[in-house]
């Protein structure tokens, strides 16, 4: 039988050593061997170029010189922006429809329309009104061949008045609006002007007083609020308080304007010249009343044509809107005037 071997253990020590050795010598050798190829010309291992950065000289565009508006280069139609108060829009001129009672909005999206500054330090002077009484008018409205009707009711209550209008026009649809607000140094000071048009859900105008701003239920933008601002229905009794308020000192030339904002976003200047007296009919009978006429802007806007009685709250006899180009003249003349209590 054999005997068994017990394990040697300086024999393993040996071993181990020479193993070490061994790998020691493989990796010695492969350092000598990249060490000779780093040293061999053209061997050498390829750098990137360091990031150069380059100053670009750009030289900034002459500054172009202002407009000059000749005979072939006719002014703007609307005004410019003088405040940057509002949202940007596009600027759309549309035609306004031919059967609209209340003077038909010419879209004018907000380029935040703002009357002229005056220098530092100097401020308009703010014409004299005289509020007229509460009083219900009835109009007969004739367009060609075809007729309506529509009812004014105005209500002052101290220091707050609402203002309505309900027509039925001569193309049978029906129209509606409403005002409200107080008053102040200006005359009129609308706060809410709602309107509701060939059945369409109603638009506001909201005159945010104490934030200097008119805002829209429906437009997202907004327009900075200057004294003396009327909307599409208030217009018409600010040019009555301010007649009445003038009317010692009214004469031919004389101009009467005020900013006029729609529920839909439009805003207008209006500026109305007295045109001296014309005979009207009123109940049968000639009446005398102050021509004022505002002429229109630009095209597709209202020439407004207004005959107020010196006599009769210096309410208007008769009231002619026509749109310039091509429209046909919508005439309201008064039939029914019922005041119910004295001016203030």
């Amino acid at each position: 039988m054999h005997r068994l071997r017990r394990p040697n253990p300086a024999r393993a020590h040996d071993r181990w050593w020479r193993a070490a050795l061994l790998v020691v010598a493989v990796l010695l050798a492969h350092a000598w061997v990249l060490q000779l190829a780093a040293r061999r010309p053209g061997a050498a291992v390829a750098r990137a170029p360091a990031l150069e950065v380059r100053r670009l000289m750009v030289s900034a565009e002459a500054p172009q010189p202002p407009a000059v508006t000749t005979a072939e280069q006719p002014a703007p139609l609307v005004p410019q922006p003088v405040q940057a108060k509002a949202t940007r829009a596009a600027l759309a001129l549309k035609p306004a429809r031919t059967d609209a009672a209340a003077p038909m909005e010419v879209q004018v999206l907000p380029t935040d329309v703002h009357p002229t500054q005056l220098p530092q330090g100097q401020t308009a002077p703010l014409p004299p009104t005289r509020v007229p009484a509460s009083t219900e008018l009835m109009f007969t409205l004739q367009r060609g061949a075809q007729s309506g009707e529509a009812r004014l009711s105005w209500r002052v209550d101290g220091e707050r008045y609402a203002l309505s209008l309900h027509a039925t026009l001569p193309s049978g649809r029906e129209l509606e609006q409403h005002s409200e607000g107080g008053f102040d140094n200006a005359g009129l000071a609308p706060l809410r002007l709602a309107d509701r048009k060939r059945g369409r859900d109603v638009r506001a105008a909201n005159f945010q007083r104490e934030h200097g701003k008119v805002t829209f239920s429906g437009p997202r933008w907004e327009l900075p609020l200057e004294a003396g601002t009327q909307d599409r229905l208030s217009w018409l009794v600010q040019l009555v308080a301010l007649i009445g308020g003038a009317n010692e000192g009214l004469r031919d030339g004389t101009e009467l304007a005020m900013w006029v904002v729609g529920a839909r976003g439009a805003a207008s200047h209006w500026r109305f010249e007295v045109r001296g007296q014309q005979r009207v009919l009123f109940d049968g009978q000639a009446a005398d009343a102050w021509w004022l006429v505002r002429e229109p802007a630009h095209p597709y806007d209202l020439r407004v044509e207004v005959w107020l009685s010196p006599t009769q709250g210096h309410w208007p006899l008769k009231v002619r809107q026509t749109q310039i180009p091509g429209g046909e003249p919508l005439d309201w003349s008064l039939r029914q005037y019922a005041p119910s209590e004295p001016g203030t």
